[in-house]
């Protein structure tokens, strides 16, 4: 599977240091991951999962999403795959497939202990939702209330506040103009992206790579994308300020959830600690 392409320089945006990034997620499921290897032990459990792909879904849709974000900006891709999701895009349908045969990929006696599909497994009593569970309470223990939500919606409302700004306006009807000279007829990147003709999970046409590539020339010629960073970072920056106490409280949750993921990384790995002689005669 291809590696996700990092994001352009200048591209990051106020919201996201209120988010996971794509190496902080990574570490926040190998702590999951570890803890729910050590809640199995007490039923005498190995496992070795999730595997290495299982874990690179969360990291690698962080990493999709904030490589996409701005839609098509790139020649190359354009040129390449039209408005269709790139081979190492989380959007790609065959990266999702891939992915997802991979996360639940879970033996039957696992799963017992791990979601909590038995009150006990081996004589022992099955933690409250399973280990998954467990492992994930640990990782909350002690933060503080906070809307981790948030900086999506605030996300959103910023959107929508730039659609709205009349310095995004008038380089879109620069983009407009630019593509009615190379014969397309939109109104914004994102309704030429989003063109019925391109609806299909179909390898893209010959039609919506032209439409793309025109799309990408244009947005360079009129400095669409700076243009919508700018304004976009600038609806965030206010929102921020306006949700200064929510947003803070969160920045806690994450600092306290840090901490725990660290403990859970570097605690040695305990041996699985099975039932004493005639407590279980080998059935579940």
């Amino acid at each position: 599977m291809p590696p996700v392409p990092p994001p352009r320089p200048g591209t990051a945006l106020p919201l996201d240091r209120y988010r996971l990034s794509p190496d902080e997620q990574a570490r926040s499921d190998r702590a999951q991951a570890t803890l729910e290897r050590a809640c199995l032990t007490r039923f005498g459990l190995r496992w070795e999962g999730p595997g290495e792909s299982a874990l690179e879904i969360g990291p690698r849709s962080i990493s999709s999403e904030r490589a996409a974000r701005f839609g098509v900006v790139d020649r190359d891709q354009a040129a390449r795959h039209g408005y269709h999701a790139p081979p190492w895009s989380t959007r790609n349908p065959r990266v999702r497939a891939l992915l997802a045969k991979y996360h639940h990929d879970t033996p039957p006696d696992v799963e017992k202990a791990l979601y909590g599909l038995a009150p006990e497994y081996g004589g022992r009593r099955v933690p409250e939702g399973g280990c998954r569970a467990e492992a994930a309470r640990q990782l909350m223990a002690g933060v503080p209330q906070a809307d981790r939500s948030l900086p999506n919606r605030l996300a959103e409302q910023a959107v929508a506040a730039s659609a709205q700004d009349p310095r995004l306006a008038a380089v879109l009807r620069a983009w407009t103009s630019c593509m009615e000279r190379a014969g397309h007829r939109y109104t914004s990147p994102e309704t030429a992206a989003h063109d019925p003709r391109w609806k299909d999970e179909k390898p893209p046409t010959e039609a919506e790579r032209s439409v793309a590539l025109a799309d990408v020339r244009c947005q360079e010629e009129i400095r669409y994308l700076p243009t919508l960073i700018d304004v976009t970072a600038q609806h965030q920056r206010e929102l921020i300020g306006r949700h200064a106490t929510e947003l803070g409280r969160l920045k806690r949750l994450e600092e306290t959830r840090a901490r725990n993921v660290a403990e859970a990384l570097s605690a040695k790995p305990t041996a699985p600690s099975l039932p004493a002689e005639g407590e279980w005669d080998g059935s579940a």
